[in-house]
């Protein structure tokens, strides 16, 4: 039976840096997109042959912004996949957007390239919200992007919002989710605001010029938008993540499920035959270093995949932890026979103190063989996890600083 591999592009740039976003991405670097390119399908190139007996079948191009790039890019991208992977006829092909980079006309592009999924970053309609988290689009203009997307043949949309922003009421956090459900997307992500150490928000947050969310209320906005999502249908799979029937990420699945997917590009994570690794942060570094590892595929037929700046194997513990971790990110929890059959070892030989421990105080649950989070645990799923954590890993998470 073919083996299942997803695909990871990563796009880094952006018009704009937002004040919340820790992920490997820049602005003003313009001057390296046309070497960049390039460079992504080489390093495609490069990955293919170890891929040889797999079927792509999801394909993500994240970022930054990836909606940023021409479609002669994204057009080249996506033929250098077609032509060096095996891909799966109904892959799922997913970009990551900015509302204001959606005219129709790129969006009709996109279609015809074979994009089929889009993920719109909205996060607010509030004027001064999307000021807060430095976004260049208005509400109407989030809007606006939903229905032309719609209106380009786009079957499969998911909007990107954030909650629990500082200050931010529940009523306000009401009249947003409210608003992109008119649009009737048909995904929808929604993720708490986190503070994250070296980003913009993060240093404003310490120096007393905003305070940090009120978890009460964040608590609060959550519960609410669970309520209100399963009454218009939507069905909650993931911790932050709602779908209509049958139209759950696949993409994310993968993470969640910890199969195999192979990252394309600066500061991209991959696990791949058993290992995790991670490419070079820099851009203008990881085309310099793919360059230098095509040349030497190409003069020799063999050579170091250079643009990896580190990796690791995974023991056999820490493969368990992330398997159950990861899996209990979704509503459907963790499959006890499964896991004893991937591993060797059930989930009570495995766990046993700390699912006794989080199931005394209803933050796990069992149903049959399964284990999963409780309602009340959804909301404390970090206590869980870092409870579930290899020994060394578990010092590092609560580690002060």
């Amino acid at each position: 039976m073919t083996q299942a591999l997803s695909l990871y592009l990563h796009i880094p740039f952006c018009t704009a840096k937002c004040g919340y976003c820790d992920f490997n991405s820049y602005e003003g670097l313009d001057h390296l997109v046309p070497d960049y390119t390039p460079a992504l399908v080489r390093e495609l190139g490069l990955w293919a042959p170890a891929a040889r007996e797999f079927e792509v079948r999801t394909i993500f191009f994240g970022g930054g912004t990836p909606s940023l790039s021409s479609l002669d890019d994204m057009r080249t991208l996506a033929g250098a996949i077609r032509e060096r992977y095996a891909v799966a006829p109904d892959a799922e092909w997913t970009l990551e957007a900015n509302p204001t980079d959606l005219t129709r006309e790129h969006l009709e592009g996109l279609r015809e390239i074979g994009f089929n999924r889009l993920s719109i970053g909205i996060q607010s309609l509030h004027a001064d919200e999307l000021e807060l988290l430095d976004r260049q689009h208005s509400g109407e203009r989030a809007l606006e992007a939903l229905r032309d997307a719609r209106a380009a043949g786009f079957e499969n949309v998911n909007a990107d919002l954030i909650f629990g922003l500082i200050e931010q009421p529940l009523s306000r956090w009401q009249a947003t989710l409210e608003g992109v459900l008119t649009a009737r997307p048909e995904h929808i992500s929604c993720y708490a605001l986190t503070v994250e150490p070296g980003t913009a928000l993060y240093y404003q947050v310490q120096k007393g010029q905003l305070p940090e969310p009120d978890p009460d209320v964040v608590a609060d906005q959550y519960e609410w938008t669970r309520d209100r999502l399963a009454g218009e249908g939507y069905e909650q799979y993931e911790i932050s993540n709602w779908a209509r029937p049958g139209l759950a990420c696949r993409h994310n699945l993968v993470y969640w499920r910890a199969q195999p997917y192979l990252g394309i590009g600066a500061g991209a994570h991959s696990f791949f035959a058993g290992q995790r690794l991670a490419n070079v942060d820099s851009p203008a570094r990881y085309v310099e270093l793919v360059n230098a590892s095509h040349e030497e595929r190409e003069q020799h037929g063999r050579g170091a995949l250079q643009q990896i700046a580190g990796g690791e194997t995974p023991d056999a513990a820490t493969l368990r932890a992330d398997a159950l971790i990861l899996g209990l990110r979704l509503l459907e929890g963790v499959d006890g026979t499964e896991f004893a059959s991937r591993f060797g070892v059930s989930l009570r030989e495995s766990f046993g103190p700390a699912i006794e421990r989080h199931t005394a105080i209803g933050l796990l649950e069992w149903e049959g063989d399964r284990l999963r989070l409780s309602d009340g645990g959804l909301l404390l799923a970090n206590e869980v996890f870092v409870d579930l954590l290899p020994e060394s890993e578990a010092a590092a998470a609560v580690a002060p600083g």
